[in-house]
């Protein structure tokens, strides 16, 4: 887990925090549906989303800025495996913040499935 973090680099840690928040924000809900405890599990997620987009593409500048201005990686006969190695790492801010926002969506539906029918969302 630690070298999937240190793959995906500072980022990370913006989507894990994020995540963590607004998935401990839905387990609760799920807990104890209430109408209005859905509007900050929304935006934590939506802010979720967008670190997750932010990650991802600040790790896809990375390696499209660093790998061509390191001669000896831009003129090796590996550069493929150079640059699918660095496009691999740029997915990791994404397989996170994805996989936290789909366990959001999860326990956000469990509370929906558990909400009385009186209240209304």
């Amino acid at each position: 887990m630690l070298q999937f973090m240190l793959e995906g680099g500072v980022p990370m840690v913006f989507v894990l925090v994020l995540g963590v928040v607004a998935l401990v924000a839905a387990g609760l809900f799920m807990a104890r549906p209430e109408a209005h405890k859905l509007g900050f599990i929304q935006w934590m997620s939506a802010a979720t989303l967008f670190a997750t987009l932010t990650g991802v593409v600040s790790d896809l500048g990375a390696v499209f800025t660093k790998i061509p201005s390191n001669p000896e990686w831009s003129h090796s006969p590996d550069l493929a495996l150079i640059v699918m190695t660095g496009l691999g790492e740029s997915t990791r801010p994404g397989t996170l913040g994805f996989s936290l926002l789909m366990l959001v969506a999860l326990l956000v539906a469990v509370g929906y499935r558990r909400m009385p029918r009186t209240a209304s969302a």
